[in-house]
């Protein structure tokens, strides 16, 4: 249809200062009225979203959609399926995949299935080294030119310290930046579950928190004699904030995510020995994810990031050794951002900025904007909605999340890519 009215939505956009109840005419894809009350035109389709919040629609800068290679485990219409229920127009997917993305083929292929799928925006990282092996750069340039939006090697760390201050350097003189999955290979070993009392009183092999801190301090170090950007992936330690703290005092070019399951999921997970609950980093202790709920809220870490990670059921049925880590999140992450505004960690503006606005701006691209003139690209969701999740409301081809069964509050509703509704509840 042409013509849609969003009628009684309350809008939310700290980019244009909206923040209170508007009216919204779309035409032809774009925005072109916003106003305290505006009279549906003859043909048009009229939305009420009473009670409802209106927003720029999220990004999601790190996310595993497996293709190609493990599209049993989900693939990129499935993915993009799941990303736009949970409010998401832009993602971004990492390179671990069989073969790893490291050559610009790889590049253009996972956004032409992206534009396939036509559900939301598709961008690819490209790896940091040649089959994300540590040894060898990449060709940079060449996958940057051919749309990799930034480089990890997602799911192994930069082990050696020389190649990762190389690729810092080469990817800030492009106008990129890497982003490290931080391990320490020799401190984690073969843990599971986070060195405490948990991973104590069951047996579990233990993953200390200093295998994550030490390479985040590292890479710090490195970002501020380099002079470069450098992106913390999936942090979830409370030193680990401390650090970053630190490094940005000190002038260094470094940004951090979090994920929702890190905001929300403690180590006791594990306390039924379900393999759900392993994901890498693990999930912490109780004083960790209120050191990461404060560092949202203050600015210190930047943007959430879900680390959509899928995996197939028998996968997850492993023994704890030979388990994959890692769960799914993308329709997970605004009812557990949400939570936190509940709470008064910070208000629904902070959210708008940590979902939406700063990931955007970190992969280059323009934050969707609810202002007249502009695309309609937008999300709009309850904030009081209950809802279960369980295997009919999970949309990945995937399943692996601690939180089947349980009630999570807010729910997206609808969501605008392209001038055009992709979601509807």
């Amino acid at each position: 249809m042409s013509l849609i009215v969003i009628k009684n939505g309350h809008l939310i956009d700290p980019q244009t200062g909206l923040n209170g109840k508007r009216d919204i005419l779309i035409d032809k894809g774009r925005i072109v009225k916003i106003a305290e009350s505006i009279s549906p035109p003859p043909g048009a389709e009229a939305i009420d979203v009473e009670g409802c919040v209106v927003c720029p629609s999220f990004t999601d800068i790190h996310v595993h959609f497996r293709d190609p290679g493990q599209t049993y485990k989900e693939d990129i219409f499935t993915g993009s399926r799941a990303a736009v229920a949970g409010g998401y127009t832009t993602v971004v997917c990492m390179p671990n995949t069989l073969p790893a993305i490291d050559e610009p083929s790889l590049v253009r292929y996972v956004i032409e299935k992206g534009e396939e799928a036509g559900l939301c925006r598709v961008l690819p990282a490209a790896a940091v080294t040649k089959g994300r092996k540590g040894k060898e750069l990449t060709e940079m340039s060449l996958l940057k030119d051919a749309g990799a939006v930034y480089f990890t090697d997602d799911g192994a760390p930069v082990m050696d310290a020389h190649i990762m201050r190389k690729a810092m350097e080469f990817a800030g003189s492009i106008g990129s930046f890497v982003a490290d999955h931080c391990e320490d290979l020799s401190l984690s070993s073969d843990g599971v579950a986070h060195e405490g009392e948990i991973a104590a009183a069951l047996g579990l092999p233990p993953l200390p928190p200093e295998a994550e801190d030490t390479m985040i301090a590292r890479d710090c170090v490195l970002s501020m004699h380099t002079g470069m950007p450098v992106h913390i992936c999936h942090l979830s330690t409370k030193v680990g904030v401390e650090i970053i703290t630190w490094a940005k005092a000190m002038g260094a070019k470094v940004s951090a995510e979090v994920t929702p399951h890190h905001l929300y999921l403690t180590d006791e997970e594990w306390l039924d020995f379900d393999c759900k609950a392993k994901v890498s980093p693990p999930l912490r202790e109780h004083e960790d994810i209120e050191a990461l709920r404060w560092a949202l809220a203050s600015g210190i870490i930047d943007i959430v990031a879900t680390d959509h990670a899928p995996h197939a059921h028998q996968e997850k049925m492993a023994e704890h050794q030979h388990c994959p880590p890692g769960m799914i999140g993308l329709q997970f992450a605004l009812p557990i951002v949400l939570e936190l505004v509940r709470k008064d960690y910070f208000d629904l503006p902070r959210l708008v900025e940590v979902m939406s606005i700063n990931p955007a701006r970190k992969i280059g691209l323009n934050p969707p904007k609810i202002k007249e003139g502009e695309t309609a690209e937008f999300t709009i969701f309850d904030p009081t909605e209950s809802w279960e999740v369980n295997e009919e409301t999970i949309l990945s081809k995937s399943k692996n999340t601690p939180l089947l069964g349980r009630k999570l509050i807010g729910k997206v509703k609808y969501t605008f890519y392209g001038g055009k509704i992709v979601y509807r509840d």
